[in-house]
Parts: C-alpha cells; sequence; structure tokens
C-alpha cells in the first residue's frame, strides 16, 4: 500500500451541491479539482441518471460557479467570469447562461446588474436575488470613471466590524434581496439597506428570508424572519428585530417551518428550537424542541470543498442534516412537530443532501473516502459515485480506534486513536495530538488528510471532542467563560489517557496541533505545560483584550468566551488571555496564519510569536498572502500543501 503524502491533498476530487431536476431522473453536482500549476480550483459541472447510476460530464471547461434546473432539460449556471470588456471591477455584474443538458447547447440568458450572491427562479422572467449594495461606492451613472476606479483604492469605513473573513471590508455593505426581471433586465430593491439577508427561499410567488438588520455596529447574531408576497408586493416581518435568531426557514405548503432561538440561556451559539408560521392567520407556533440536534452543525474534516443543501422542504415535512454526538445524520421533521432520524452513513457524517418524494441523494463524508454520493434504498445507502477510486485503491488508511474515557468531573469524553502505518506493537511511537476549532464542532471518525499524512509518516495521532464541543447539548457546548480551563483539563486528562492506554507511544515525542479555537489552545498549551516536544499553532488568538477591536467576531465571540469587554473586564479577558502566559512557554512552537484572516486576524499571531522570540522559545512562523481562515479547507492547492510541508516539517524536527 502507498503511502499517503501532504501532496496528495491536491490530487483529491471534491464532491459537492447535488440538485435534483424538477422529474427526479437528473441530478447535476459540482466536481471540483485542483490546478497546481495556476494554483487554482477547476469545477466541473456533472448529470447522474438516476434511473443508471452512470455519470457523465457537462461540458463547461471548468469556469462555471453556482447552477440550478430550470425546467427538467434545462440548467441555469453562473459563469465564474464576466466579459472583460463589459464588466467594470466598480459596476460588477453577474453573467448567466443555459445549457441544454441533451444537447449541451449553451446560449445566454442574462447579466443581473451588481455583485450577485444567490440567484433562485420565482416565476416566469422574474427571480429573487441578493445582491451587495455599497452605500459608500459612487455612482456610476453620475461619477466619473476616474473616481469610480480611485475608489477601488481606498475603503470608507463608517461602522464596526469593518471586514468579514472572507469577504474583505465590509463597512457600508449590505447583501440585500431583489427581485430581478430578465424581460427587462432590471432589479427591484425588497429589503432595506441596512438588512443583511443571510438565506432565502421561494415557492409560490413568495420569499421567506432571513436578515439581520443593523446599523453603525454589529454587537449579536440575532436574526429576523421575513416574508415578502411578490405579486401583492408585500413585506410581513414575522420575527422582529433584537428578539431572536433565526437559523433555517423554509416553505411547507401554506405553512413556513423554520429554527429560532432566543441566545438567552446559552448566548450567540445556542441551539434553535423549531418553529412553524401559518401564512393565512399570521400565527407563529412552537414545533418542537431541538433535542441537541445542531441543524448544520460541522463534523471537522478538511476534505471538503463547496456547499449544498443542509435543509429542504419535501413534501409534508422539512428534511435537514444535524449533528448529535459525533454524528451528522439525515433528519426530518413534519407539522406535528414529529422529528424522525432517517439514516446516517456508518461512520460518516451527512455533509448535503437532495430529495423529492420519491428520492433521497446524500453527499456524505466516509471514514476512507472524501464526499461522494449515496442513494437512500429503505433503510440502506447505496454509493453511486466514486470520485477518488483511483487514488484511494492503493493508498493506506488507518481507521480511528474509539477510545473514550470520563474526565475528573466524571463526564464522558469522546476520543479516537490513529495507529501508525506499519504498526509494530513492539516498537515506540512519535504521536500527535490533534485539537479541532470551533469549539462548537466535533471530531468524528470521517477522513482527514492531515492525520493520515502523519499515519503514514510512522506517528500515532489521537484526538478527541473536550467540553465546549458540538452534538453533546447545551451543557456540554457551554464553556463561556472558561476557556483555557475546563476545556484544557479535558485535552490533558485525555493525553493521560492516551498514554497510559498506548504504551507503544514514547510520552516523550508528543506534539499538538490545531488551529482557530484550537490555535488559541495551542497558544494556551505553550504558557502552561512543557508535556509537549512540538507545538503547531494555526489561526490562532492569542490577546482577548486586543483581539475585542480587531476581528471580525470580537463583539460577538470575544465578548462570549471571555463573558465580558475590555474595559469593564480587562482581568477577565487578560486571564483567558494565552499572551498573559508567554513568560512560562518553553515548547518549540510554529505559527502558520493567514494574511487575510479576519476571524483571527493576523496580530494574534505575530505578537504571539514576538513575544517567543523575546522569550527564547523555538518558534517560527509562516504568512499566507491572499489567504484566510479557511486555508486549511478551501485554500490555494500549493499553498495548502506548503502549510502541510511548515507543520510536518517541525514536527518532525523535534520529535524523529
Amino acid at each position: 500500500m502507498k503511502k499517503i503524502l501532504l501532496e496528495d491533498i491536491a490530487e483529491l476530487k471534491f464532491l459537492a451541491a447535488p440538485t435534483l431536476n424538477p422529474s427526479g431522473t437528473l441530478l447535476a453536482y459540482a466536481l471540483t479539482s485542483s490546478e497546481r500549476k495556476s494554483n487554482s480550483y477547476c469545477t466541473d459541472i456533472y448529470l447522474l441518471d438516476t434511473a443508471s447510476g452512470e455519470s457523465r460530464p457537462l461540458n463547461n471547461a471548468g469556469k462555471d460557479k453556482a447552477f440550478f434546473w430550470e425546467d427538467d432539460e434545462t440548467l441555469l449556471v453562473r459563469a465564474a467570469y464576466s466579459e472583460a470588456d463589459e464588466c467594470k471591477a466598480y459596476a460588477p455584474f453577474a453573467s448567466y447562461y443555459r445549457v441544454n443538458v441533451k444537447s449541451g447547447e449553451k446560449e445566454k440568458a442574462f447579466h443581473v446588474p451588481g455583485d450577485v450572491a444567490q440567484l433562485k427562479k420565482i416565476g416566469g422572467t422574474l427571480y429573487a436575488a441578493t445582491v451587495v449594495i455599497d452605500r459608500n461606492a459612487p455612482d456610476p451613472a453620475t461619477t466619473p470613471e476616474d473616481e469610480c476606479e480611485e475608489y477601488l483604492d481606498y475603503h470608507i469605513v463608517e461602522e464596526a466590524p469593518l471586514w468579514e473573513n472572507g469577504l474583505g471590508f465590509v463597512a457600508g455593505k449590505r447583501t440585500v434581496l431583489h427581485i430581478f426581471d430578465a424581460a427587462t433586465g432590471t432589479l427591484k430593491q425588497v429589503s432595506n439597506d441596512t438588512t443583511e439577508v443571510k438565506d432565502f427561499t421561494v415557492s409560490n410567488g413568495r420569499i421567506a428570508f432571513i436578515g439581520r438588520d443593523w446599523k453603525d455596529t454589529l454587537q449579536d447574531r440575532l436574526s429576523e424572519l421575513y416574508l415578502y408576497d411578490v405579486n401583492a408586493d408585500q413585506l410581513t416581518t414575522i420575527i422582529a428585530k433584537d428578539s431572536a435568531k433565526v437559523g433555517r426557514v423554509a416553505f411547507v405548503g401554506e405553512q413556513l417551518l423554520y429554527t429560532l432561538s432566543d441566545n438567552r440561556s446559552y448566548g450567540d451559539s445556542q441551539l434553535c428550537d423549531f418553529y412553524c408560521y401559518d401564512i393565512a392567520s399570521g400565527e407563529s407556533r412552537f414545533l418542537a424542541p431541538h433535542n441537541g440536534l445542531a441543524v448544520g452543525g460541522g463534523i471537522v474534516s478538511d476534505v471538503g470543498y463547496g456547499r449544498g443543501n443542509v435543509w429542504k422542504a419535501v413534501g409534508d415535512r422539512v428534511l435537514f442534516a444535524a449533528l448529535s454526538g459525533f454524528e451528522r445524520a439525515l433528519y426530518s421533521i413534519d407539522l406535528t412537530g414529529c422529528i424522525r432520524r432517517c439514516t446516517a452513513l456508518e461512520g460518516g457524517s451527512v455533509e448535503f443532501f437532495d430529495a423529492n418524494d420519491k428520492d433521497a441523494f446524500l453527499g456524505c463524508l466516509a471514514q476512507d473516502d472524501a464526499v461522494n454520493l449515496y442513494r437512500v434504498c429503505g433503510d440502506t445507502l447505496t454509493k453511486v459515485t466514486d470520485v477518488n477510486a483511483e487514488y484511494f485503491e492503493d493508498r493506506f488508511v488507518s481507521l480511528p480506534e474509539y477510545i473514550p474515557f470520563a474526565n475528573s468531573a466524571g463526564i464522558s469524553v469522546d476520543g479516537w486513536v490513529i495507529y501508525p502505518m506499519d504498526y509494530d506493537p513492539a516498537k515506540q511511537y512519535p504521536a500527535v495530538f490533534e485539537i479541532h476549532g470551533g469549539p462548537r464542532a466535533a471530531y468524528s471518525t470521517v477522513f482527514v488528510h492531515e492525520m493520515q499524512v502523519f499515519a503514514s509518516k510512522g506517528y500515532f495521532v489521537f484526538f478527541c471532542n473536550p467540553r465546549g464541543s458540538e452534538g453533546r447539548g447545551e451543557e456540554f457546548a457551554d464553556i463561556r467563560g472558561k476557556h483555557g480551563t475546563i476545556d484544557y483539563d479535558d485535552l490533558m486528562e485525555f493525553t493521560d489517557h492516551v498514554l497510559a492506554a498506548y504504551p507503544q507511544i514514547d510520552p516523550k515525542r508528543v506534539a499538538a496541533a490545531g488551529g482557530s479555537y484550537a490555535g488559541f489552545m495551542c497558544n494556551w498549551i505553550v504558557g502552561h505545560t512543557d508535556r509537549f516536544a512540538a507545538i503547531a499553532s494555526q489561526r490562532s488568538v492569542s490577546d482577548f483584550v486586543a483581539d475585542y477591536c480587531i476581528s471580525d467576531l470580537g463583539f460577538t465571540y470575544d465578548r462570549e468566551a471571555c463573558c465580558g469587554n475590555p474595559w469593564d473586564d480587562t482581568e477577565k479577558l487578560w486571564f483567558h488571555s494565552p499572551y498573559k502566559y508567554a513568560p512560562y512557554a518553553k515548547t518549540p512552537i510554529l505559527f502558520i496564519h493567514a494574511l487575510e484572516d479576519y476571524d483571527c486576524t493576523i496580530d494574534q499571531g505575530v505578537m504571539m510569536f514576538q513575544a517567543m522570540k523575546y522569550f527564547g522559545v523555538p518558534s517560527r512562523m509562516c504568512l499566507f498572502e491572499g489567504e484566510n481562515h479557511e486555508l486549511s479547507r478551501s485554500g490555494k492547492p500549493r499553498h495548502r500543501i506548503r502549510r502541510l510541508k511548515e507543520i510536518t516539517a517541525w514536527i518532525d524536527k523535534y520529535l524523529t
């Protein structure tokens, strides 16, 4: 068997966005591959014949983006690039064309004037579109071209936060709902200039959308729910501002089924319960509690690229993917509030799906594979694509071994161990402790390329879901005001547990690694223990006092993590800041950071790195141009490879 190499991340293909046509005879999906030479990705649309199970590519040269079915034989596809001679950077538009899936013929459909986030068909020539509006930008119709171009070189900031990860500078910008008429090429604005529309759904001439209305300063994660009648041009507020957080919404006949949380008991990350709104009466009613289900909750991996449905109305119910324990399965809820677990891939994760009244296709991440499509057949799942078959045919994959333990508080914690390739119980091996981000996320037994790279290099890998992780209910996940305390205790006790259970691990050759919240934890670990031989801290936070007014999440996440603010609770924020404990650090530590990461901003990594230098701790830093918080998951191919090279080389240096 061949080893899994760090460069192999660029060999894998990533499947996403499965979408059935109206009759259910064809399913379109996106398949993305890496282009190492150009340091970019190529995405093609494929068609699966649901009767035969055969897939074929749609000839689109890998340059297209979003798509949806207009009818049984026609896909409406958004072009990745607008025509250079028509599109100006200060006056963007989105180009769409229609593809006949039988003949392969392609024709231009229309241009939407504006930076389109989402487009969905209402009927006839009408479409619902969310378009980014910049209130500070000059009007191209009344402003000279040179002044419009000049605006691209500076940013007007009158709001906070001024930036958002993956989007850049967002002050003065909102993603606003519009009605686009393809016959006239015009947009009609529906939501106001200060409401950020996060998601919307369309049915029978109505649009339900979730928005977040804010001005000047965004200090919470609350949101509103609206219903817009296209024919009557009537907008109804269902859930008002400053009362709750709406998570998902779908039309079920003449009802709206949605999820909602008041955020009072467990803060901004509180799970959502299920509610129903009767359009005729205008009344809402409670349907069911969440019962610990995290709708769309994330299983941690590094081999996903692209998205798909995690919530969709099908007939008289809504299907949804949700995390419970360390399993992400497919569930349903009907208008009586009955929640049913439909199916799951054993040892895998339902990443997204599409379904109709007769059929359901799931995009599942497996223990020994990246995402593939599975068909629901009664109580079982049948695999219908195998996009990485050639790669995995002769590669060694070490499947995780479940090793739970009870922490000192008597609480059970889920954990796993991956054995090294060519394992010999008579030998001793180095090990890497992988810590997940979030913290409200979870590890499971799915394939993680980075872990398998270490296993192929001769390392044990171990990982767990400490308190703060998602999937075990609100009490387990609630570490507000406790960052670096009970979560750190669980991680250290799990390390003790693993070392005791696996004497083949050399306790003097153990490293720790992780990013985001786990980057914070790596920074915390370096100032609180010297039990690890090396640490790889990625996209980290080190000083909550400084981060509070720098990060795009400072006013929300930092406030909850530390239960305070820098002015009234300085000592509290300082207590939870790894930077405070820098003088006690001894362990060699690597820092990985992206220059356009606005969740965990560059200053946080730099200040911790320079503190290590100041105190004489062996340290190294690798900074990535043009990357953000998603570097390990969707960063440019060569950058993802370089990131892994830095991490493995650093750990090899001190453990082998």
